[in-house]
């Protein structure tokens, strides 16, 4: 059982993660004309004016397209490498490893004016994909930490089991290894997509005037009084979030999901 203290701090931890979330959501249905908490009265007008405002509806797609973007960069990236360093012993493996994470570690102003620097130079600012490279380095360790766990959770013996059936490698992969890490690979999806729509600084740096993301143009709209269309894509961004947790945990476990019993 809990200790009083264990589950205060747990009622504690829950409340400050719960009530800002229920603030913006609430906070999106103002009925005025200014964003107020609490609000003057409840309407669904800031989400239809958020549907009308072509510069706070650009920049929610660009945020969406930037997010997918980050998703299949670090798939193509992070699913290799963390298969590599986990299951192939080669030279420099630590140090390519420390590399590969360094991203997470440096502070990100340092890494997003490196970026800014860089792309300058290449002459590549103003399009969405350099925004998406920086913030796949930067946040690529967490689906690489994700699929790494699911493959020390991953019993040897059943690949070497294939491989012995006469399985190739390629059919290895596909139909044991693969299933195995699927948990880790959609949970670490999950993250860098939300970090990649959610991200800041980088795409402060790296964004022009015509190019600018949700972030950028609600932080631009806190220098007068909000709108609340502003508050309607927060909401969204909530409304997103939870949509995507009640999912997951629908499931009675995400092993059941990817796996089938016969």
């Amino acid at each position: 059982m809990m200790g009083p203290v264990i589950r205060s701090a747990l009622i504690i931890v829950i409340l400050l993660v719960a009530v800002p979330l229920v603030i913006v959501i609430i906070a999106s249905f103002s009925g005025g004309e200014r964003l107020t908490f609490p609000p003057e009265s409840l309407s669904v007008n800031p989400y239809r004016a958020l549907i009308g405002n072509d510069s706070i509806r650009g920049a929610l797609w660009r945020s969406l397209t930037i997010g997918v973007q980050v998703v299949v960069l670090s798939l193509i990236t992070g699913v290799p490498a963390a298969i590599a360093l986990v299951r192939y012993k080669f030279p420099f493996r630590f140090s390519i490893g420390m590399y590969l994470i360094i991203g997470v570690a440096t502070p990100l102003i340092a890494s997003a004016f490196a970026f800014l620097v860089l792309f300058t130079k290449a002459g590549v600012l103003g399009s969405l994909w350099p925004i998406s490279v920086g913030i796949t380095v930067v946040n690529l360790p967490f689906l690489m930490f994700s699929v790494a766990s699911s493959l020390y959770s991953i019993d040897p013996r059943l690949e070497e089991a294939a491989a012995t059936l006469g399985a190739e490698q390629v059919q290895t992969f596909l139909f044991v290894t693969l299933p195995g890490i699927m948990p880790g690979i959609l949970s670490g999806t999950i993250m860098v997509f939300v970090l990649g729509i959610s991200e800041f600084v980088i795409s402060l740096l790296l964004s022009t005037i015509n190019i600018q993301t949700l972030p950028i143009a609600m932080f631009a709209s806190l220098r007068g009084p909000p709108p609340p269309e502003v508050a309607a894509a927060a909401g969204l961004y909530v409304i997103a979030a939870l949509l995507v947790v009640l999912t997951l945990t629908s499931l009675k476990s995400t092993e059941q999901f990817f796996y089938r019993s016969d």
